[in-house]
């Protein structure tokens, strides 16, 4: 949960909203003259609660939700650990820009090409985005994941929905820069499936912190039967 709060108060509002790629370039100079320093610290948060927050959720996140570790939860670990590497890259340039304050020494073709790279780079990171989503709506799927008298709750079947909406949303808005405008339906699309991956986590860690203590490691694959015997 502090990795949702984290991420959300330093990119939605610690950074603020750069202008958009096809903005004037003078526009984003002046806007990064005046926030520079504060859209690198807003850069610095997420990353670290990326890294001492978001990872270590999705590594422990099978021992919470009760069930063995599982192509679910590897699949899972490749994908935050590929979203943090992506995501690194991918704000590294316009981080580049915020550095120099939007210096003009910084050629007008210098500039658009880091825009550009921006904007690939942020397009990319919902493809690994994509699979941690995709990786926890299996997990929370797994027969004894979080089960109480032998049937998941229908909050779990629900959070695992949110997690297949994200994975759609995440994938589609991966998209956006073919759209001539970038600002346009899929960059909206993009934005809410980063909500949704936010969401996803929030109601899973959740359900993790009121699971309960004596719900046993059930391997996945073992049948609800099953569970029943165990208990």
């Amino acid at each position: 949960m502090a990795w949702v709060v984290i991420f959300l108060g330093s990119v939605g509002g610690l950074q603020g909203e750069p202008p958009a790629s096809d903005a004037p370039l003078a526009e984003l100079r002046d806007f990064f003259a005046v926030n520079g320093t504060r859209y690198l610290v807003g850069d610095f948060l997420a990353g670290t609660a990326f890294m001492l927050l978001f990872i270590p959720f999705i590594v422990f996140l099978p021992r919470g939700l009760g069930i063995v570790e599982s192509a679910w939860s590897r699949m899972a670990a490749v994908g935050a650990a590929a979203l943090v590497a992506v995501g690194g890259m991918a704000t590294s340039f316009l981080d580049a820009v915020a550095i120099a304050k939007g210096d003009p020494r910084i050629d007008d073709g210098a500039l658009t090409a880091l825009l550009q790279a921006n904007s690939a780079g942020i397009a990319l990171i919902g493809l690994p985005a994509a699979l941690v989503t995709l990786s926890i709506a299996g997990m929370l799927q797994t027969p004894g994941a979080l089960w109480t008298a032998g049937r998941p709750t229908g909050v779990l079947r629900a959070t695992a929905i949110v997690g297949w909406i994200a994975t759609v949303l995440l994938v589609v808005g991966a998209a956006f820069p073919i759209d001539d405008n970038p600002r346009g339906p899929l960059w909206t699309v993009r934005f809410s499936s980063f909500v949704g991956l936010a969401l996803l986590v929030l109601v899973t860690s959740i359900l993790v912190l009121t699971r309960r203590p004596d719900a046993p490691a059930i391997a996945a694959g073992r049948s609800g039967a099953a569970v029943g015997a165990r208990d």
